[in-house]
């Protein structure tokens, strides 16, 4: 397994890009900042793209990837998330306004882009992976995810102020190597945190003892850049060493029990 944070801001400023992590050279989760990153050959090698939700930090870069390698492949870019989160994409993005519908053209019977909807129940398999997703509390139907793959699996928040779901998920996974937590907002700014679906790292703490998994380490995203040195230093305030703010550009390995990060 290997993991690749293209982008991990919850907003874009010279130097920040928003939301999108890359697994294994052809999963995408969530394509906030892909096109920016990546050259054209890996955009292409791109198979499945699984979204958390609607928002455009989530998913603005995927209209230019697609629009990318139009020609370059053979087999649509398949699309995945529940079904309301594909219906929302497809009704305000590719809705041959904004951009155009890539799931009819260039030809209705050879798409470039195919939308995929996620099991109701029970887990989809999506690029050797086993998906299993859980909706967290966001103003918008968002859900989060636990990948597993042969190497172990992976827990994705997703965009949430304080939830349940996806940390029972998490929590039984024996196998869980890291979880990807969102933390938005410095403390002072709880009101707006809890108005816009979102946490602080006081939220964060309470959330992570509901999680009760001390021994995964936890990967920090979704910080809005002009508040980083407040949230950066009141995560380091909590005294807990296995939280990590992702900047950009980390990269994680696992390969059985072998575990490595550059």
């Amino acid at each position: 397994m290997e993991i690749r944070v293209l982008g991990s801001f919850g907003s874009r400023l010279p130097g920040f890009n928003t939301s999108s992590l890359l697994l294994d050279g052809r999963l995408l989760l969530d394509a906030g900042t892909v096109t920016a990153i990546l050259p054209l050959e890996e955009q292409a090698a791109i198979d499945d793209v699984l979204l958390t939700h609607g928002h455009l930090d989530h998913m603005v870069d995927l209209a230019f990837l697609v629009d990318n390698v139009l020609t370059l492949r053979e087999s649509p870019l398949r699309v995945w998330g529940p079904a309301v989160v594909l219906e929302s994409l497809r009704r305000n993005l590719f809705n041959g306004e904004v951009w155009p519908d890539f799931s009819r053209l260039p030809q209705a019977a050879a798409p470039a882009l195919q939308f995929c909807p996620l099991n109701e129940a029970g887990g989809t398999e999506i690029a050797g992976y086993r998906v299993e997703w859980a909706r967290t509390s966001h103003p918008v139907f968002t859900a989060g995810y636990l990948l597993h793959g042969d190497a172990g699996s992976v827990l994705f928040s997703g965009d949430t102020t304080t939830t349940e779901a996806i940390w029972q998920l998490g929590r039984g996974c024996r196998d869980l190597l890291l979880a990807f937590i969102e933390t938005s907002f410095p403390d002072r700014l709880r009101e707006l945190a809890i108005a816009s679906g979102h946490l602080t790292p006081a939220m964060l703490r309470s959330e992570l003892a509901k999680f009760g998994r001390p021994d995964v380490p936890v990967k920090i995203f979704h910080v809005k850049p002009q508040f980083l040195a407040e949230v950066e230093a009141e995560l380091a305030a909590l005294g807990d060493l296995q939280l990590e703010v992702l900047k950009g550009g980390e990269a994680f390995y696992f390969a059985g029990s072998v575990r490595a990060a550059r």
